[in-house]
């Protein structure tokens, strides 16, 4: 049903007709299956992968989901861990005091716009994909966990990425020869029957990064062979994928996100394997740059030849100390942006939230990032030894560390799709990650009846 869902946005496209029929759906099978929580957090995990967003405010879909989740099931709002309530508020307060900046003339205007940004990027990873995946929780089956991230978040999303580099049809061919000529790989959209599928290097390098976090900490874990292997060929595609965008922020992010899950493994493998891990992993690069097209080879000699001459220009801590001059003459925030009035894009989330919702929603996103990273890395030593559940809980902290150090040189938010997805990896890996904790195995009856549903797996 998820893959239909998918295949239908890509078919008919951004259009009435699919907002109407998403719209019934949703609300449909949340009240069919509210009370079932696997099948509908996988159905709602695979609506990530939509490459489209909802009606003319651009909602996620699977927020939309989210939402009615919400209305038909108030008491989940009370069941989130305490400190994320925390950190909603403030991050409510910072829109309510920038709203004196961003509500104009038009305020109706001014609120819908505003609101649907607030929607994806604030309310988005801070409630909603809580929500979600918070019942994860209670869920005790740790093959079934792996299945979903697998099947239901990495899969999908790396299919459609291929589909649209294999059939595809560039959609901005003369943007982008302004850039490197012929060999502007990194700058290109590709139309997908009836989406856009963005391969540009900063909105593409984001969720990149993560899938190859997430499809290694598979790869590398002693799971079952057909989990592995087919990880193994997202981690390929996506190897690929990042070196073709050549986003260097991206590339520094992932290769953090890697050693984290490495160091992390130090606790259930010995030196030995450890290093023949990453000796694997440098061949695994090697092959892939070796069979890349030349087109692929010579854009990323370009690249690196232009950064080496116009480091200096280019400079983020130019562009940085732009954003800290602003944020200290509007501690106010101006509204959601990705740049400051004068055209000067920030190229930093956490300066980003800052310029957008001022100083209490700046420290509330960097908050949310920093619990998630500290509590990933004290769930390290709690963790059970079951390989599927250290392989879930490998992929989000890898994926949360590579989403910190990206978050420094660029804008996750500058891709609705890219951005959801990876905050959806981060909460499913998180809340199955909780339930995995050693000394918390035992499942009451009355869980049992509620997740205990066959798993695909079996």
């Amino acid at each position: 049903m998820g893959i239909a869902m998918v295949a239908a946005a890509i078919i008919i496209g951004k259009s009435f007709v699919y907002f109407g029929l998403f719209l019934a759906f949703s609300i449909i099978m949340t009240l069919v299956w509210k009370k079932i929580p696997r099948p509908w957090i996988s159905l709602v995990s695979v609506s990530a992968a939509t490459p489209i967003a909802i009606a003319k405010q651009q909602f996620s879909c699977n927020l939309i989901f989210a939402l009615w989740f919400t209305i038909f099931n108030m008491k989940y709002l009370s069941k989130l861990p305490r400190w994320i309530y925390v950190l909603t508020s403030m991050a409510l307060c910072g829109i309510a005091i920038s709203s004196v900046s961003w509500m104009g003339t038009d305020i109706v205007k001014g609120i819908m716009r505003q609101g649907a940004y607030a929607l994806n990027f604030v309310l988005g990873p801070f409630i909603f994909l809580p929500i979600i995946y918070c019942r994860m929780e209670k869920s005790k089956d740790v093959t079934a966990n792996l299945w979903g991230l697998l099947y239901c978040l990495i899969v999908p999303t790396t299919l459609i990425l291929l589909a649209a580099k294999l059939f595809g049809s560039v959609s901005n061919s003369y943007e982008a020869s302004l850039h490197f000529g012929s060999q502007s790989e990194g700058y290109l959209q590709y139309k997908l029957v009836k989406v856009l599928v963005s391969f540009q290097r900063t909105e593409i390098g984001f969720v990149l990064a993560a899938l190859i976090c997430a499809a290694f900490a598979i790869t590398v874990s002693k799971v079952r062979t057909k989990y592995r292997l087919l990880a193994g060929a997202c981690l390929v595609a996506n190897i690929y994928f990042l070196l073709v965008t050549v986003s260097f922020g991206s590339i520094v992010a992932c290769i953090c996100g890697l050693s984290a899950i490495l160091f992390a493994q130090l606790r259930i493998v010995n030196v030995g394997k450890l290093f023949m891990s990453i000796a694997a992993g440098v061949c695994l690069l090697i092959l892939t740059y070796s069979f890349s097209p030349q087109s692929v080879k010579g854009y990323m000699e370009k690249r690196i030849e232009f950064r080496a001459k116009q480091g200096e220009r280019q400079d983020r801590f130019i562009m940085w100390g732009r954003g800290v001059d602003y944020i200290l003459e509007h501690p106010e925030g101006i509204g959601f942006t990705l740049s400051l009035p004068d055209g000067s894009v920030v190229h930093n989330d956490y300066l980003a939230y800052t310029v957008s919702y001022s100083f209490m929603g700046g420290l509330a996103y960097i908050s949310l990032v920093a619990g998630l990273l500290i509590s990933f890395f004290k769930m390290r030593k709690r963790m059970s030894i079951d390989p599927c559940a250290f392989a879930t809980y490998l992929a989000g902290f890898g994926v949360i560390v590579a989403a910190t150090v990206n978050s420094m040189t660029d804008h996750m938010t500058a891709n609705r799709w890219y951005f959801n997805l990876i905050w959806s990896v981060i909460w499913y890996s998180y809340f199955c990650s909780r339930a995995a904790q050693a000394g918390s195995v035992k499942v009451e009856m009355r869980n049992k009846t509620v997740f205990a549903e066959k798993s695909p797996c079996h």
